[in-house]
């Protein structure tokens, strides 16, 4: 009871409350701009929480963390263009919500789903850090490929009835992961060693930038196009009657439990990422919406509350389980975990088990300011909603070509001070928005196309370690329990999809019909 008080005291700090309110306002902007994610916001904090007492670092740089999270959803709910991977799943039912006129309504969901993600996860990390932390310890390689192998079994399902569509964009996703080196050899795979050596190009093709601009330039051009031809309107949000009453969130219990799960599961999971949870998260309310029937839209792609709630508790689940494995083993969950980790030790703190025995105060403290940084994002972002929705009250030819500003500069900004990365990056991005507009006019998905690219090259080197490491032997994957159970359920998931995708059909053909 003493360590909790002495974490406490440590936190209540009037300084100390202001540096998180700070580094939430921080977050959500940085978060809310396409192609700065939470890492780079961490990241540029640092020397600033070096400065400060450890207690207090570490609860700003938190702030940020938990600010960006949210932060993501916004560009995603209002534009249609995800602030980071982590909110494309947010994109499906928010977008459209939006376009329906109830984006404000969208973004008090996501809001919602971030609270309950957060809390709950912290209640776990609380609660089971060490337990969890040594069951993810079992995760090799070929753990880590069956689970990629589950994220890519997705496609099938976010391509809706666009099955065939869906899989080549996947095949076409996964052939921009192979891009680049050989992640084992380091030898170069693609053609013309002479030029692209010493290139950007050689190093393969970044995710932010690809996201930037099959989702945020895609759209804009695909707008521009619809508002040559008369066929968009600008939404108007406004937010009376927009506020969800308390029973339709409190009908999607069950869903929000299982993504909660789910994303402090994934996110203990080193290397696995917050990406493979909203998408898993995102597959399992397609399968419950019917049952939860929470709102007027109950057909997830549509503008169903459910869509937007389950990635969000997702996501922000990740948050948390991914502090798991750092504070108690070493190990970051991601990148910006790994970036926390670094804050501790150049303050001379050596996370591990002996973190939770020489360093009690500082472990409640650390949970406590997730607790105030979770209280003060839900704060800023319910007064925010009454200002967001006024970027849509920009006349379309001015917020169109703003949107493709900031998106070609989030897509430099990727890179720094490297000039030449940065710039091929923008490159990139352009690139890949020219095709995902036509992509978008011909009704491909694009989805399936950045599952293939985060999966690709995750199911690959794994893959491959896991079969050095058993000298060629494929009964590596059946002789692991994890492994197994992976490989059953991306089974199970294809079988479902295809049984869905036949009914849809056979749907289809009654109603024409009739």
């Amino acid at each position: 009871m003493i360590d909790v008080l002495s974490g406490v005291a440590l936190i209540t700090d009037p300084g100390t409350i202001i540096w998180i309110m700070f580094g939430v306002c921080f977050g959500i902007i940085l978060g809310a701009i396409p192609g700065l994610t939470a890492t780079m916001g961490i990241a540029l904090m640092l020397p600033v929480a070096i400065q400060l007492t450890t207690a207090t670092g570490m609860a700003m740089l938190l702030a940020v963390y938990s600010g960006a999270i949210i932060g993501a959803s916004i560009p995603a709910i209002l534009l249609g263009i995800p602030g980071n991977p982590n909110a494309i799943a947010t994109v499906y039912d928010g977008y459209p919500l939006t376009q329906q006129g109830r984006g404000a309504e969208a973004l008090i969901a996501a809001t919602v789903g971030s609270f309950v993600g957060g809390i709950g996860s912290l209640l776990l990390l609380g609660l089971f850090a060490p337990l969890i932390a040594r069951f993810t310890l079992r995760f090799g390689p070929a753990e880590r490929a069956a689970l990629a192998l589950v994220g890519l079994t997705i496609i099938a399902s976010v391509s809706e009835r666009r099955v065939a569509k869906g899989l080549l964009m996947g095949a076409f996703g996964l052939s921009l992961a192979f891009l680049g080196p050989d992640r084992i050899t380091q030898t170069m795979r693609l053609p013309f060693p002479s030029i692209t050596t010493g290139t950007p190009l050689a190093n393969g093709i970044q995710l932010v930038p690809a996201l930037i601009g099959l989702f945020g330039i895609s759209q804009a051009l695909y707008d521009i196009d619809r508002v040559r031809s008369g066929r968009l309107t600008p939404p108007q949000v406004s937010l009376r009657g927009s506020i969800p009453k308390p029973r339709i969130f409190l009908k999607m219990w069950r869903l929000m439990v299982e993504s909660l799960g789910i994303g402090t599961f994934i996110g203990a999971i080193p290397g696995a990422g917050a990406s493979i949870a909203v998408f898993l998260s995102y597959q399992r309310a397609q399968r419950t919406a019917p049952a939860n029937a929470a709102s007027d839209a109950p057909e997830l792609g549509s503008g169903a509350l459910e869509g937007v709630v389950a990635p969000e508790v997702a996501n922000n689940a990740c948050k948390g389980g991914s502090l798991i494995p750092a504070l108690s083993l070493g190990i970051p969950g991601d990148a910006a975990t790994a970036v926390l980790l670094g804050a501790l030790l150049i303050k001379g703190v050596v996370p591990g088990p002996q973190l939770f025995v020489d360093e009690l105060p500082l472990v409640y403290a650390i949970l406590f300011a997730l607790l105030l940084a979770n209280i003060f994002m839900v704060v800023f972002q319910v007064v925010g909603i009454r200002f967001f929705p006024k970027v849509l009250s920009i006349p379309i030819y001015i917020l169109l070509p703003l949107i493709l500003v900031f998106s070609l500069l989030g897509s430099y900004a990727v890179e720094g001070r490297a000039i030449m990365a940065a710039s091929f990056n923008m490159g990139v991005a352009l690139i890949l928005g020219v095709v995902g507009y036509f992509l978008k006019k011909h009704d491909y998905p694009i989805a399936p196309i950045v599952l293939g690219l985060i999966l690709g090259d995750m199911l690959e080197q794994n893959f491959r370690r896991a079969m050095r490491l058993a000298r060629g032997d494929y009964t590596v994957f059946l002789r692991s329990p994890i492994a197994l159970a992976f490989i059953l359920l991306a089974i199970a998931s294809i079988a479902y999809s295809v049984r869905r995708a036949r009914r849809a059909k056979a749907a289809a053909g009654e109603d024409d019909e009739e």
